[in-house]
């Protein structure tokens, strides 16, 4: 392990191990990467496998993001055309919400602040993007049901960061009233 670049070569060869085992079990690639991730987390090289893989991660995570909104078809969600999706898209944008919501008000902790918890839920991300082109790929989902969660995603992306910052304005607020 003292060539250079030996120890990120196994890093990622462990992470397609796993995603690869993971998809042999009948899961989700990305199961198997996340385990990789954990087990990676705990060593004691961690720190240089972020260093190593951040540039890989700046070149792919892009074309991910690229790939992902080629596969939408942006006339699947108007709302004026026939089996338009864009009522689904803000239904499941709701429902989204006011779930994550409702299971922050569920914590149970006193000194836990529900509403922050339950705004910090909201975002679907990467993983809901991830999940969405596996179900289109595998065929479980339709084209125009894909081009709706990819709005859900994008929509509760954006909704989550001016929630938390107007919750944590209020108690900055509420701290210099006292």
């Amino acid at each position: 392990m003292k060539a250079r670049g030996t120890l990120i070569v196994y890093s990622v060869v462990f992470a397609v191990a796993l995603a690869a085992l993971a998809d042999l079990v009948g899961l989700a690639t990305i199961i198997g990467a996340f385990a990789a991730g954990l087990v990676l987390a705990t060593t004691e090289r961690r720190e240089h496998i972020e260093d190593r893989i951040k540039p890989v991660a700046d070149l792919f995570v892009p074309i991910f993001f690229v790939s992902v909104g080629m596969k939408v078809q942006p006339g699947m969600l108007n709302p004026f055309a026939e089996h338009a999706q864009f009522g689904i898209a803000m239904l499941l944008t709701a429902l989204a919400i006011a779930s994550k919501l409702a299971a922050g008000l569920a914590v149970y902790q006193t000194a836990v602040r529900r509403w922050v918890v339950g705004v910090g839920m909201v975002p679907r991300g990467e993983v809901g993007l991830i999940f969405a082109g596996a179900g289109l790929s595998a065929g479980v989902i339709a084209q125009d049901l894909y081009s709706a969660l990819v709005v859900v995603v994008i929509l509760t992306t954006f909704a989550a960061p001016p929630a938390l910052k107007a919750l944590y304005r209020e108690k900055k607020a509420r701290r210099r009233r006292e």
